[in-house]
């Protein structure tokens, strides 16, 4: 197994086929920010754009700009982070989930993942330019959403009769990547003091001891739902979790943590994976009853990504040759589902459980640059790291 092969193979890919096609269709060269719902062949498909998406693709051009600085992928990055900048709260400072091709205000947040994303954009341009402007708004966004969070949080508790209130796992792994992102925009006990409060959620409230596992989806104040959300086990958003939190581990000195994450991901790795068809189902049931719907199945690109990666940095941190050999089943998989041979390029974004593309869009609600530059770039460092 040459690894460094395997490097070269997503550089290259990531830099040829990928980031391309967001440099050409992506832009919205007149209004600000990015086109948000793209066809296959870069048509714009609707003009309503979506804030987070343009946190992460922000996050995502910055972060590759940092190893291969060239002008464009800086350019791509400010154009969504200025957007957010201008358009993605209103004179009250409410949070916009998505505004019109103008900036115009929309659909409000439900929850901080939009705050946590334009955070990560901000903190990471401040890193590149030094420009003020950024780490002041990434400090202030991300100090006012964990307010806000522990706010709804402590209401839904206090106010039980209100309904079932389920947090999000993929909700704390985007403020993890913020807290990342902006360390330097922060004091040193801050960024602590978030750091322990992220990881001790994570595990105390995520991690479900009597099955020795990490759910999606569970009560404001921890513990386990028993209902349909409650008992989902989604590797992808576990995956997500372990990559999100895996620099924070270092940053804090959690040897222990990220070792009993690290041989969580190998044990998801072995479950969740279809031994019929290959590739990891979107989500399966912690009591191991039938899905309740169709998507459960499906095979998405961004599962599989995330997985390629966490496996590598789980052989990190345990050196267990069997987890490349998991790494190696996944990769296989990747290669041959998702690459779109098309002169456009990019990736085909979700097939079904035999292989067969669902949808032909290479922009959508659920898609975007973030997730495959993300990891794209993480594995071909890993890959680099790890073969030398």
């Amino acid at each position: 197994m040459n690894l460094l092969l395997y490097a070269q193979q997503y550089r290259e890919d990531l830099l040829q086929r990928v980031v391309p096609f967001w440099l050409d269709f992506a832009i919205d060269r007149v209004n600000g920010g990015y086109f948000c719902v793209l066809s296959n062949k870069g048509e714009v498909i609707s003009t309503d754009k979506w804030m987070a998406w343009h946190g992460q693709q922000a996050w995502a051009f910055a972060k590759l700009y940092q190893i291969e600085p060239r002008p464009a992928f800086l350019e791509y990055a400010r154009q969504g982070a200025d957007f957010l900048l201008q358009y993605a709260t209103d004179a009250k400072e409410n949070w916009w989930e998505s505004v019109d091709i103008t900036g115009r205000g929309v659909t409000e947040v439900k929850d901080t993942q939009v705050e946590a994303a334009a955070c990560a954009a901000w903190g990471i341009l401040y890193d590149i330019t030094e420009d003020e402007v950024y780490a002041e708004a990434a400090k202030k966004s991300l100090t006012k959403a964990v307010r806000k969070r522990e706010k709804r949080l402590q209401k839904y508790i206090d106010e039980p009769i209100s309904g079932r209130h389920l947090k999000q796992i993929g909700e704390l792994s985007a403020l993890a990547r913020a807290l990342m992102a902006a360390k330097n925009c922060l004091s040193e006990k801050a960024f602590r003091e978030r750091g322990e409060a992220l990881l001790n959620e994570l595990m105390k409230h995520f991690w479900e001891p009597r099955a020795d596992i990490l759910l999606e989806n569970v009560f404001s104040e921890g513990g386990y739902s028993d209902c349909l959300l409650g008992r989902r086990i989604h590797a992808g958003r576990v995956f997500e979790a372990f990559n999100s939190f895996y620099e924070l581990t270092y940053s804090l000195n959690k040897r222990q943590i990220r070792r009993q994450l690290a041989q969580h991901i190998a044990y998801l790795a072995e479950t969740t994976w279809d031994e019929a068809y290959g590739g990891y189902y979107h989500w399966l049931d912690v009591k191991s009853l039938p899905a309740s719907e169709p998507d459960a199945y499906y095979k998405y690109a961004w599962v599989q990504l995330e997985a390629c990666t966490a496996l590598l940095r789980a052989y990190q941190v345990l050196q267990d040759r069997s987890l490349l050999k998991q790494w190696q089943r996944v990769n296989d998989y990747v290669w041959q589902h998702f690459p779109d041979p098309s002169p456009e390029g990019e990736w085909v974004g979700v097939v079904s459980r035999h292989g067969e593309p669902l949808i032909s869009l290479k922009a959508a609600s659920n898609k975007n640059a973030f997730v495959p530059i993300k990891n794209l770039l993480a594995s071909s460092e890993l890959l680099a790291t790890i073969g030398t």
